[in-house]
């Protein structure tokens, strides 16, 4: 239509272009003829004719000026912001997107088709991977000025994206932020300790050194939390057993004991040879849920012992994997890809991981149907019964800075992470559980994220009033680096959770002697 429109103001124009040119002479015949003609040349015009012809040129000049400025109005109006997008959302225009998470594409396209639904914007998407080339290519084309018009990144301040991204904290008000997960704009709002530092950090860049307390360059699109156990329903079933989340840690270990005998299959995989893994995705909960997160924090500042009759089952806790024979064999040269890896082979009854697991197992060729997923269950007696954490962002969206379409790309992120029906296209087809605090419409997950995303608190919960200690004392006081080698030492049956316990006990006392 607009084409349309423009082909006929063109020939208007042209018409009344040629017809200023031309005269008009005679009572009551019409004749037009081009000035440059021999014959108008030729030809005398009395006094009538002349002013006849000036008032004439006039009102044609009048009335071509006009149509070009109406030309100039749809020109405009058919026109894009630059080649890739679509600034204005008008039907028919594209927006850019990059992302480095293949896992996420499905999710992305699903969200994507329901704006495009919306408003008539399409969302072209395109994929670079792994991690490190992603990151090239942004630098890259950050430098050329040709970055897209929408960015998904891991969510982080001060990662110096900050100089070729918008920033969101002038355009974005509490009536958008209240939507997400209390703590998910904590990794993307910057801090003021994070000024400090880099005020005094010589390796800080002059971008970090530019931002202030407050600011923020991105929109939590998805949370994630470790604590997460996934299940193998087929090797359940098999056992004779419900596919039910287990109530305690005891009915847990009972669990795999069956399947074991009952199929021969090891209960357990994890990725132990990361040493502090067990500590940070499972023995931390165990802890927080049977004494409370003061009983934690009490063990981090140094005013309890592991040994302490309150403590020692959380040892015993992890040690009951050993002491049953539930790890599976080569547990301890097993990274997390490999635990995944044998899970998904079957070799394994259940995997620890995180929410951020399940893509990883799907994408090995798992079915959600295979699965059952569930929280990190308390030691009997415990004090919290049911376990919730804090989750933590994962990824982000941002806008770039120089894009012509920066009204359309910040209407689609703000889309993409507060609309219901477009975090949940996203959520059930990336696998992943979105930022945005759905309430009722969780029950519109797929049933292992709904399962992953209850046991999220969408208030601070008892690991958010712990995390303050595990962030000042955990890596600080070495040890916990001496308990994390010993549990691994205890699933070798090198020792037993009474030794682990009394070695954290003598490594804590000798430290705080020295004054370390």
């Amino acid at each position: 239509m607009i084409q349309k429109a423009l082909r006929n103001l063109s020939q208007t124009a042209g018409n009344i272009a040629n017809s200023i040119t031309c005269r008009r002479w005679g009572s009551s015949q019409a004749f037009y003829e081009p000035l440059s003609s021999p014959f108008f040349r030729k030809t005398q015009k009395t006094k009538l004719q002349r002013r006849w012809l000036r008032m004439k040129r006039k009102k044609s000049w009048m009335l071509l000026a006009t149509i070009t400025v109406l030309a100039l109005i749809v020109s405009a109006c058919s026109s894009g912001g630059n080649n890739n997008s679509g600034g204005s959302g008008s039907s028919g225009k594209t927006l850019t997107m990059w992302t480095w998470k293949v896992a996420y594409v499905p999710g992305f396209e699903a969200a994507a088709k329901l704006y495009e639904e919306k408003t008539g914007v399409k969302v072209k998407i395109e994929t670079f991977t792994p991690d490190d080339t992603y990151r090239q290519k942004f630098k890259a084309a950050a430098n050329s000025k040709d970055l897209p018009d929408v960015i998904n990144w891991w969510a982080t301040a001060g990662d110096s994206i900050e100089g070729s991204v918008e920033e969101l904290s002038p355009l974005i008000g509490d009536d958008v932020l209240g939507k997400y997960f209390s703590t998910a704009m904590d990794p993307i709002r910057i801090t003021q300790a994070q000024v400090d530092s880099w005020k005094t950090d010589k390796n800080a860049t002059e971008v970090q050194k530019s931002l202030k307390a407050g600011q923020f360059y991105g929109l939590p699109l998805d949370i994630g939390g470790f604590f997460t156990f996934y299940g193998n329903k087929k090797l359940i079933e098999q056992a004779g057993l419900s596919a039910e989340p287990p109530k305690t840690w005891e009915e847990f270990i009972s669990m795999m004991e069956t399947i074991k005998s009952k199929t021969g299959t090891p209960g357990l995989v994890l990725g132990a040879k990361v040493s502090d893994l067990w500590e940070n995705w499972a023995g931390s909960a165990l802890s927080i849920m049977l004494n409370g997160p003061q009983g934690y924090i009490d063990l981090l500042e140094r005013n309890a012992k592991l040994s302490d009759p309150a403590n020692l089952p959380i040892v015993k806790a992890a040690g009951m994997l050993s002491d049953k024979d539930l790890l599976m064999p080569g547990i301890l040269s097993t990274d997390i890809d490999g635990a995944d890896q044998a899970f998904a082979a079957g070799k394994a009854a259940f995997d620890l991981g995180g929410s951020f697991t399940m893509s990883t197992l799907l994408a090995m060729g798992m079915k959600t149907d295979d699965m059952i997923t569930f929280p990190v269950p308390p030691i009997e007696g415990s004090k919290i019964t049911n376990w919730t954490t804090d989750p933590f962002t994962l990824t982000m969206l941002s806008v770039n800075k120089d894009s012509k379409n920066k009204d359309q790309a910040l209407d689609f992120i703000k889309f993409m992470t507060t609309d219901p029906d477009a975090t949940i296209a996203f959520a059930n087809a990336a696998y992943t559980i979105p930022a945005l605090n759905l309430g009722d419409r969780s029950s519109d997950l797929q049933d292992n994220l709904k399962a992953i995303e209850t046991s999220f608190a969408t208030v601070p919960g008892p690991y958010s009033e712990a995390m303050p200690a595990i962030n000042a004392y955990r890596a600080k006081n070495k040890e916990w680096e001496v308990y994390a080698q010993s549990i691994q030492s205890m699933w070798e049956k090198k020792m037993t959770p009474e030794q682990v316990a009394k070695k954290f006990d003598d490594t804590m006392a000798s430290l705080k002697a020295s004054g370390n």
